[in-house]
């Protein structure tokens, strides 16, 4: 029989330490067992609510470009049409890590709300151009939960729990 070794476990430095280790992931969660606080459970079902909201008004401006918006803005509600569904993507996926700890994905977080908001700023600029009711009520009703998300990923216990 042939006496088996093992091989050298390399104890190498890595040459870059910002680098999470291969077996950790993104979204692994980086406080196993331990509860997040309530601002970060709340922040998180807001920002589900915020990308339903953005789900809304992307129906909002489909509705508006079947009815026969005109000519000078169909670009314009194309584009907020886009950009209200990414940003409903955004907000939904991104509200995962921000309850699991990732401080990557929290500053990622912190960008989304960004463009949620200035999508909402959009929104009410062209409920302004086309003098449309509806669209200011749903541009308000965006900006709302648009705001109420940024407050709570920027100034509340969510700084304490992402930050490692």
């Amino acid at each position: 029989m042939q006496d088996s070794q093992t091989s050298p476990i390399s104890s190498a430095v890595r040459p870059f330490n910002v680098v999470p280790p291969p077996r950790q992931s993104l979204l692994a969660a980086r406080r196993a067992g331990v509860r997040p606080p309530q601002d970060v459970r709340q922040t998180c079902v807001l920002m589900f609510v915020t990308a339903v909201a953005y789900v809304v008004l992307g129906y909002q401006t489909w509705t508006m470009l079947e009815a026969g918006a005109p000519s000078p803005v169909v670009t314009d509600l194309w584009i907020l049409l886009v950009v209200s569904g990414l940003t409903a993507f955004g907000m939904a996926v991104l509200a995962l890590p921000v309850r699991r700890a990732g401080h990557v994905l929290w500053r990622s977080a912190q960008f989304g709300a960004l463009v949620a908001l200035g999508a909402a700023v959009s929104a009410l600029h062209m409920s302004a151009r086309l003098a449309d009711t509806q669209m200011l009520l749903f541009g308000l009703f965006v900006s709302f939960f648009a705001i109420i998300v940024n407050i709570a990923l920027w100034s509340t216990n969510v700084r304490r729990w992402c930050e490692l």
